[in-house]
């Protein structure tokens, strides 16, 4: 499974990376919501998405808002990093359309358990939309 990993701070990038990349998951890069945007606009675009909510440019915020636009609620699933833990812009990001967000700093078991939850609810969804065809 692909996910994309979008961060403007070259340490998380690097730490998202190695914890992804130890858990058998091939990881794309982007340094910034741009670039992020991008890659997920590609035909085979990652299905998990972990974007960090403060970017220069296009923040985290408008690329999951975008996203939204663009393709309603499938996916990609969005998990939103953030270092901001007021309830308030919290909220604003699950409006946006994220999925889950998680809080830096964070622990790697905190990811994981949010990745597995984000492979389930792919993993139905992807079940789901062929019936829906019928």
């Amino acid at each position: 499974m692909q996910i994309l990993v979008a961060d403007d701070n070259p340490v998380y990038r690097s730490l998202l990376q190695s914890l992804l990349e130890e858990s058998h998951f091939e990881v794309v890069l982007a340094c910034d919501g741009a670039e992020a945007w991008e890659i997920l606009q590609r035909p085979n675009a990652p299905t998990l998405a972990i974007l960090d909510w403060m970017m220069p440019g296009m923040d985290g915020y408008e690329v999951c808002r975008k996203v939204r636009e663009s393709r309603g609620n499938s996916i990609p699933y969005v998990l939103m990093v953030t270092s901001n833990s007021s309830r308030e812009e919290l909220l604003k990001v699950l409006v946006a359309g994220a999925d889950d967000y998680l809080l830096k700093p964070f622990e790697p078991l905190d990811l994981k358990i949010r990745l597995r939850t984000a492979i389930r609810i792919l993993n139905l969804q992807e079940r789901l939309e062929p019936a829906s065809i019928k």
